[in-house]
Protein backbone atom coordinates (compact mmCIF):
# COMPACT_ATOMS: atom_id res chain seq x y z
CA UNK A 1 0.00 0.00 0.00
CA UNK A 2 2.81 2.47 1.12
CA UNK A 3 4.47 1.70 -2.23
CA UNK A 4 1.17 2.26 -4.43
CA UNK A 5 0.87 5.43 -2.23
CA UNK A 6 4.42 6.63 -3.69
CA UNK A 7 3.93 5.96 -7.06
CA UNK A 8 0.84 7.93 -7.01
CA UNK A 9 2.38 10.70 -5.07
CA UNK A 10 5.26 11.02 -7.57
CA UNK A 11 3.02 10.45 -10.70
CA UNK A 12 1.06 13.44 -9.30
CA UNK A 13 3.76 15.77 -8.86
CA UNK A 14 4.89 15.30 -12.59
CA UNK A 15 1.57 15.51 -14.10
CA UNK A 16 1.61 18.68 -11.86
CA UNK A 17 4.46 20.40 -13.90
CA UNK A 18 3.16 18.95 -17.00
CA UNK A 19 0.19 20.82 -16.23
CA UNK A 20 1.80 24.13 -15.19
CA UNK A 21 3.28 24.04 -18.65
CA UNK A 22 0.70 23.48 -20.71
CA UNK A 23 -1.30 26.03 -18.66
CA UNK A 24 1.27 28.73 -19.03
CA UNK A 25 1.38 27.63 -23.03
CA UNK A 26 -2.50 28.19 -23.00
CA UNK A 27 -2.02 32.01 -21.55
CA UNK A 28 0.73 32.00 -24.06
CA UNK A 29 -1.51 31.43 -27.13
CA UNK A 30 -4.04 33.75 -25.63
CA UNK A 31 -1.30 36.30 -25.64
CA UNK A 32 -0.51 35.73 -29.09
CA UNK A 33 -3.62 36.05 -30.52
CA UNK A 34 -3.41 32.38 -31.64
CA UNK A 35 -5.77 30.39 -34.08
CA UNK A 36 -8.55 29.48 -32.09
CA UNK A 37 -8.31 26.19 -33.71
CA UNK A 38 -4.85 26.05 -31.39
CA UNK A 39 -6.29 27.55 -28.47
CA UNK A 40 -9.04 24.79 -28.91
CA UNK A 41 -6.61 21.93 -29.32
CA UNK A 42 -4.00 23.34 -26.54
CA UNK A 43 -7.50 23.45 -23.90
CA UNK A 44 -7.93 19.60 -24.68
CA UNK A 45 -4.61 18.69 -24.10
CA UNK A 46 -4.81 20.93 -20.42
CA UNK A 47 -8.29 18.85 -19.74
CA UNK A 48 -7.02 15.48 -20.27
CA UNK A 49 -3.88 16.21 -17.71
CA UNK A 50 -6.17 17.92 -15.40
CA UNK A 51 -8.69 15.23 -15.25
CA UNK A 52 -5.81 12.50 -15.00
CA UNK A 53 -4.21 14.72 -12.22
CA UNK A 54 -7.30 15.24 -10.43
CA UNK A 55 -8.23 11.26 -10.17
CA UNK A 56 -5.18 10.80 -8.78
CA UNK A 57 -5.43 13.89 -6.16
CA UNK A 58 -9.15 11.89 -5.30
CA UNK A 59 -6.96 8.73 -4.85
CA UNK A 60 -3.70 9.91 -2.96
CA UNK A 61 -6.34 12.14 -0.39
CA UNK A 62 -7.21 8.89 0.79
CA UNK A 63 -3.78 7.83 1.81
CA UNK A 64 -3.50 10.94 3.96
CA UNK A 65 -4.49 12.06 7.33
CA UNK A 66 -4.90 15.14 9.69
CA UNK A 67 -2.84 17.69 8.27
CA UNK A 68 -1.55 16.20 5.71
CA UNK A 69 -5.00 15.60 4.00
CA UNK A 70 -6.05 19.22 4.63
CA UNK A 71 -2.86 20.40 3.42
CA UNK A 72 -3.31 18.48 0.20
CA UNK A 73 -7.05 19.21 -0.41
CA UNK A 74 -6.01 23.11 -0.05
CA UNK A 75 -3.39 22.57 -2.41
CA UNK A 76 -5.30 20.85 -4.87
CA UNK A 77 -7.90 23.52 -4.93
CA UNK A 78 -5.53 26.46 -5.94
CA UNK A 79 -4.40 24.32 -8.93
CA UNK A 80 -7.83 23.96 -10.18
CA UNK A 81 -8.70 27.52 -9.60
CA UNK A 82 -5.83 28.34 -11.85
CA UNK A 83 -7.25 25.75 -14.40
CA UNK A 84 -10.46 27.50 -14.18
CA UNK A 85 -9.68 30.54 -14.74
CA UNK A 86 -7.23 29.79 -17.92
CA UNK A 87 -9.74 27.64 -19.25
CA UNK A 88 -12.17 30.58 -18.68
CA UNK A 89 -10.07 33.04 -20.61
CA UNK A 90 -9.63 30.87 -23.67
CA UNK A 91 -13.29 30.38 -24.00
CA UNK A 92 -13.75 33.28 -23.73
CA UNK A 93 -11.81 34.42 -26.81
CA UNK A 94 -13.13 31.12 -28.35
CA UNK A 95 -16.46 32.66 -27.96
CA UNK A 96 -15.85 36.39 -29.03
CA UNK A 97 -13.87 35.12 -32.24
CA UNK A 98 -17.09 33.19 -33.04
CA UNK A 99 -19.54 36.24 -32.26
CA UNK A 100 -20.82 35.39 -28.98
CA UNK A 101 -20.72 37.62 -25.92
CA UNK A 102 -18.58 35.29 -23.06
CA UNK A 103 -20.20 34.67 -19.64
CA UNK A 104 -19.47 37.33 -17.02
CA UNK A 105 -16.66 36.34 -14.45
CA UNK A 106 -16.28 37.28 -11.45
CA UNK A 107 -14.48 40.92 -10.80
CA UNK A 108 -11.73 40.07 -8.31
CA UNK A 109 -8.48 40.91 -9.37
CA UNK A 110 -7.57 36.92 -9.71
CA UNK A 111 -10.46 35.89 -11.85
CA UNK A 112 -11.14 39.28 -13.73
CA UNK A 113 -10.28 38.66 -17.49
CA UNK A 114 -7.88 41.04 -18.50
CA UNK A 115 -8.52 44.26 -21.07
CA UNK A 116 -8.88 42.54 -24.24
CA UNK A 117 -8.51 44.01 -28.02
CA UNK A 118 -11.69 44.67 -30.32
CA UNK A 119 -11.59 40.47 -31.20
CA UNK A 120 -11.42 39.77 -27.92
CA UNK A 121 -7.78 38.89 -27.58
CA UNK A 122 -5.03 40.25 -25.30
CA UNK A 123 -3.79 42.69 -27.04
CA UNK A 124 -0.17 42.65 -28.71
CA UNK A 125 2.35 44.62 -27.37
CA UNK A 126 6.42 44.95 -28.33
CA UNK A 127 7.86 44.67 -24.99
CA UNK A 128 11.67 44.88 -24.24
CA UNK A 129 13.21 41.78 -24.20
CA UNK A 130 15.66 41.33 -21.15
CA UNK A 131 18.31 38.35 -21.23
CA UNK A 132 19.82 39.12 -17.32
CA UNK A 133 22.35 41.85 -18.29
CA UNK A 134 22.89 44.27 -15.05
CA UNK A 135 23.05 47.65 -17.15
CA UNK A 136 20.04 46.63 -19.23
CA UNK A 137 17.69 46.10 -16.28
CA UNK A 138 16.79 49.59 -15.40
CA UNK A 139 15.58 50.37 -18.78
CA UNK A 140 14.16 47.04 -19.09
CA UNK A 141 11.78 47.78 -16.01
CA UNK A 142 11.00 50.78 -16.31
CA UNK A 143 9.35 50.11 -19.79
CA UNK A 144 7.73 47.04 -18.73
CA UNK A 145 6.41 48.70 -15.35
CA UNK A 146 4.63 51.46 -18.20
CA UNK A 147 3.45 49.34 -20.23
CA UNK A 148 2.29 46.26 -17.86
CA UNK A 149 3.14 46.54 -14.54
CA UNK A 150 1.55 49.77 -13.49
CA UNK A 151 -1.95 49.11 -15.73
CA UNK A 152 -5.10 48.38 -13.41
CA UNK A 153 -7.16 46.46 -15.97
CA UNK A 154 -4.25 43.67 -16.21
CA UNK A 155 -4.99 40.96 -13.92
CA UNK A 156 -1.88 40.00 -11.43
CA UNK A 157 -1.51 36.53 -13.87
CA UNK A 158 -1.24 38.16 -17.18
CA UNK A 159 0.66 40.23 -15.98
CA UNK A 160 3.07 37.20 -14.95
CA UNK A 161 2.76 35.76 -18.07
CA UNK A 162 3.87 39.01 -20.14
CA UNK A 163 7.00 38.83 -17.50
CA UNK A 164 7.73 36.05 -18.36
CA UNK A 165 7.43 36.56 -22.50
CA UNK A 166 9.44 39.64 -21.93
CA UNK A 167 13.00 37.48 -20.82
CA UNK A 168 15.33 35.09 -21.66
CA UNK A 169 18.26 33.17 -20.81
CA UNK A 170 19.59 34.29 -17.17
CA UNK A 171 16.44 36.47 -16.49
CA UNK A 172 13.97 33.88 -17.66
CA UNK A 173 15.98 30.63 -15.92
CA UNK A 174 15.71 33.08 -12.95
CA UNK A 175 11.77 32.93 -12.69
CA UNK A 176 11.13 29.83 -14.80
CA UNK A 177 10.01 27.38 -12.14
CA UNK A 178 7.22 29.50 -10.08
CA UNK A 179 3.96 28.56 -10.70
CA UNK A 180 2.52 31.38 -13.45
CA UNK A 181 -0.18 31.99 -11.00
CA UNK A 182 -1.24 35.98 -9.65
CA UNK A 183 -0.31 35.24 -6.35
CA UNK A 184 3.28 34.37 -7.51
CA UNK A 185 3.55 37.70 -9.77
CA UNK A 186 4.61 39.85 -7.01
CA UNK A 187 7.69 37.12 -5.94
CA UNK A 188 8.71 37.07 -9.84
CA UNK A 189 9.14 40.83 -9.66
CA UNK A 190 10.96 40.84 -6.22
CA UNK A 191 13.41 37.99 -7.65
CA UNK A 192 14.47 39.86 -10.51
CA UNK A 193 14.70 43.07 -9.25
CA UNK A 194 17.06 41.37 -6.53
CA UNK A 195 18.97 40.02 -9.00
CA UNK A 196 19.18 42.19 -11.71
CA UNK A 197 18.39 45.37 -10.26
CA UNK A 198 20.05 46.56 -6.90
CA UNK A 199 21.56 49.96 -7.54
CA UNK A 200 24.85 49.11 -5.90
CA UNK A 201 25.22 46.45 -8.34
CA UNK A 202 24.28 48.36 -11.49
CA UNK A 203 25.97 51.59 -10.16
CA UNK A 204 29.62 48.67 -9.91
CA UNK A 205 28.55 47.36 -13.72
CA UNK A 206 28.70 50.81 -15.22
CA UNK A 207 32.32 51.14 -13.72
CA UNK A 208 33.12 48.09 -14.67
CA UNK A 209 32.03 49.35 -18.27
CA UNK A 210 33.95 52.04 -18.09
CA UNK A 211 37.11 50.68 -17.04
CA UNK A 212 36.72 47.97 -20.03
CA UNK A 213 35.97 50.57 -22.62
CA UNK A 214 37.76 49.87 -25.66
CA UNK A 215 40.72 52.35 -26.33
CA UNK A 216 40.61 54.72 -29.57
CA UNK A 217 44.51 54.81 -30.60
CA UNK A 218 43.93 56.76 -33.81
CA UNK A 219 42.98 60.61 -34.59
CA UNK A 220 39.25 59.19 -36.51
CA UNK A 221 36.31 61.18 -36.23
CA UNK A 222 34.00 57.60 -35.68
CA UNK A 223 36.79 56.50 -32.89
CA UNK A 224 36.79 59.25 -31.11
CA UNK A 225 32.84 60.16 -31.10
CA UNK A 226 32.00 56.27 -30.07
CA UNK A 227 34.44 56.89 -27.15
CA UNK A 228 32.97 60.25 -26.34
CA UNK A 229 28.85 58.91 -26.44
CA UNK A 230 30.27 55.33 -24.45
CA UNK A 231 31.63 57.27 -21.68
CA UNK A 232 28.91 59.97 -21.33
CA UNK A 233 26.04 57.18 -21.44
CA UNK A 234 27.62 55.61 -18.12
CA UNK A 235 28.76 59.31 -16.86
CA UNK A 236 24.70 59.86 -17.19
CA UNK A 237 23.79 57.01 -15.95
CA UNK A 238 25.42 56.95 -12.57
CA UNK A 239 23.76 60.50 -12.29
CA UNK A 240 20.11 59.02 -12.49
CA UNK A 241 21.12 56.52 -10.12
CA UNK A 242 21.73 59.15 -7.61
CA UNK A 243 25.77 58.43 -8.27
CA UNK A 244 27.04 62.20 -9.56
CA UNK A 245 29.99 61.53 -10.44
CA UNK A 246 30.77 65.51 -10.84
CA UNK A 247 29.39 66.13 -6.57
CA UNK A 248 31.44 66.48 -3.79
CA UNK A 249 34.56 68.56 -2.81
CA UNK A 250 36.16 65.19 -4.49
CA UNK A 251 34.27 63.74 -7.18
CA UNK A 252 34.69 60.56 -8.44
CA UNK A 253 35.43 61.84 -11.85
CA UNK A 254 38.81 62.96 -10.66
CA UNK A 255 39.69 59.25 -9.93
CA UNK A 256 38.28 58.52 -13.27
CA UNK A 257 40.13 60.68 -14.84
CA UNK A 258 43.17 59.32 -15.61
CA UNK A 259 41.52 56.06 -17.11
CA UNK A 260 39.65 57.90 -19.47
CA UNK A 261 42.11 59.81 -20.74
CA UNK A 262 44.40 56.54 -21.28
CA UNK A 263 41.76 55.82 -23.72
CA UNK A 264 41.85 58.29 -25.94
CA UNK A 265 44.55 58.58 -28.98
CA UNK A 266 48.16 60.45 -27.83
CA UNK A 267 47.65 63.28 -30.24
CA UNK A 268 44.54 64.19 -28.61
CA UNK A 269 46.29 63.97 -24.99
CA UNK A 270 48.91 66.29 -26.29
CA UNK A 271 46.58 68.44 -27.83
CA UNK A 272 44.54 69.10 -24.57
CA UNK A 273 47.78 69.49 -22.29
CA UNK A 274 49.26 71.95 -24.60
CA UNK A 275 45.09 74.19 -24.55
CA UNK A 276 45.77 73.61 -20.76
CA UNK A 277 48.93 75.07 -20.33
CA UNK A 278 50.75 74.60 -16.97
CA UNK A 279 48.74 77.22 -14.51
CA UNK A 280 45.44 75.55 -15.64
CA UNK A 281 43.40 75.30 -12.76
CA UNK A 282 40.61 72.45 -11.69
CA UNK A 283 37.69 74.35 -13.24
CA UNK A 284 39.35 73.64 -16.61
CA UNK A 285 41.40 70.74 -15.80
CA UNK A 286 38.29 68.55 -15.26
CA UNK A 287 36.69 65.01 -16.88
CA UNK A 288 33.73 67.16 -18.13
CA UNK A 289 36.29 69.84 -19.91
CA UNK A 290 37.91 66.79 -21.19
CA UNK A 291 35.09 65.11 -22.61
CA UNK A 292 33.97 68.37 -24.14
CA UNK A 293 37.62 68.83 -25.70
CA UNK A 294 37.61 65.57 -27.00
CA UNK A 295 33.60 66.05 -28.85
CA UNK A 296 35.26 69.45 -30.57
CA UNK A 297 38.09 67.28 -31.78
CA UNK A 298 36.00 64.63 -33.39
CA UNK A 299 33.80 67.41 -34.61
CA UNK A 300 36.99 69.29 -36.53
CA UNK A 301 37.55 65.97 -37.75
CA UNK A 302 33.84 65.80 -39.18
CA UNK A 303 34.83 69.18 -41.22
CA UNK A 304 37.52 67.97 -44.17
CA UNK A 305 34.82 64.88 -44.85
CA UNK A 306 31.68 67.32 -45.04
CA UNK A 307 34.15 69.56 -47.77
CA UNK A 308 34.88 66.55 -49.35
CA UNK A 309 31.44 66.00 -50.04
CA UNK A 310 30.24 69.12 -51.01
CA UNK A 311 32.84 69.65 -53.50
CA UNK A 312 31.77 66.42 -55.50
Amino acid sequence: MASAAKVRSKKLAANKDRLNQLLAELEELCLESADVREIKEQISLTEKIYHESDALQGELVLDLDGEERQSAIEDWSKWRKLFRQRKSRACAIIEEAHGNRPMGIDSDDSCRPAVRAGNGRLPEMKLPQFSGKVLEFPTFWAQFEASIHNRSDLDAATKFTYLISSTEGRARSSIEGIPLTAANYPQAVSILKARFGRPRMVVREHLTALWKLPACSEMSMRGIQSLVDEVTKHLRCLVALNKDPFAGPLPLSESMMPMVRDKFPLELLKAWDTKLGPDAGEDEDNLQKFLEFAQWQANLLTKPLEEDGERS
